[in-house]
């Protein structure tokens, strides 16, 4: 029977062991998501033949690939478990009844895992995937828009689709939207932007094992990467910054109320920094900044202050 994409929701919750799937504490409607098992059959490897034709005869299952993506509006208060599983870590501090603070920052080894529940629009169906870890993270926001996140999984496996669970939201719905964004600063000036993607790059891997189709523990193949690119109008500071190799912490917050999204971006140096010339508007540039470790400060910390006493709340 026919359903609609309305309503279509993410439930997730943290594992204590990888792969053991636990019953979902937070929800969060999505504008996409991709999340889906993949069987991978391949022919035996022989010469096999039909008598009657020069087709294969056989085939087996060689693993069970479960990845995608999944797209949400970003707010100050519903997305702390996805960016402690994203990032890496979480510190809780601060006090009631609004100035909780959550601190996110990199780790060398990322949280356990997560178990994901896609509710599938007005079907009455969803599919629970379980060892599920966040591949990249992705924080996007231009001009008139709501900060986007996006995210990239890779999982062990998932469960037969079956009857949906109910999505409960948190009581606070705050957006994160363009008009809170105070000024970018970085080496010691501050820019109106015009757009900003901040990407997280885990670089995990699966490992396949004799004994199982499936994955075990996806692990990191490669360094953790960050970059934040912007777009602006076209200033000489920058290029000159780009030239001279400079290094800084590249910051931005988004306000409402007294919620805070702080992005602070470690050591940052622009790799890129283009303000070509096209037309007689007014001439644009493009950023892209690469974060580094200095072995204290690791690359990135995203500070929330909400009236949730723990990061990870729904």
């Amino acid at each position: 029977m026919a359903y609609t994409g309305r309503n279509t929701a993410l439930g997730f919750s943290e594992e204590t062991t990888w792969g053991s799937p636990t019953s979902r504490t937070n929800w969060r409607p999505v504008a996409s998501v991709s999340l889906s098992r993949k069987v991978v059959q391949v022919p035996r490897p022989d010469l096999k033949s039909s008598a009657g034709s020069a087709m294969r005869r056989g085939h087996f299952q060689s693993e069970e690939v479960c990845d995608g993506s999944a797209s949400m509006v970003a707010t100050y208060d519903n997305i702390g478990m996805l960016l402690k599983h994203g990032l890496g870590t979480l510190a809780d501090a601060g006090s009631g009844p609004s100035s909780y603070t959550h601190t996110y920052t990199l780790a060398a080894t990322p949280p356990t895992g997560l178990t994901v529940e896609a509710v599938r629009g007005t079907s009455g169906q969803s599919e629970v995937f379980e060892g599920v870890k966040i591949q990249n993270l992705s924080l996007s926001v231009a001009a008139g828009e709501a900060m986007m996140l996006d995210l990239d999984f890779i999982a062990q496996t998932g469960a037969t689709r079956g009857s949906a669970g109910t999505p409960s939201y948190g009581t606070n719905e705050n957006l994160i939207l363009h008009s809170q964004a105070g000024q970018f600063a970085f080496g010691g000036s501050n820019y109106d932007l015009k757009s900003l993607t901040l990407k997280v790059e885990n670089s995990l891997d699966r490992r396949q094992l004799l004994g199982s189709v499936l994955t075990s523990e996806p692990m990191r193949s490669d360094f953790m990467s960050v970059t934040l690119d912007v777009e602006l109008e076209a200033v000489d500071a920058l290029y000159n910054a780009m030239i001279a190799g400079t290094q800084s912490d590249a910051t931005i917050t988004f306000t409402s109320s007294t919620r805070s999204f702080a992005i602070t971006c470690q050591n940052a140096y622009l790799s890129t920094s283009s303000d070509d010339v096209g037309d007689a508007g007014v001439v644009s540039m493009s950023c892209s900044f690469v974060c580094e470790s200095d072995g204290t400060d690791e690359g990135l910390k995203i500070l929330v202050t909400n009236s949730d006493s723990s990061g990870t709340q729904n």
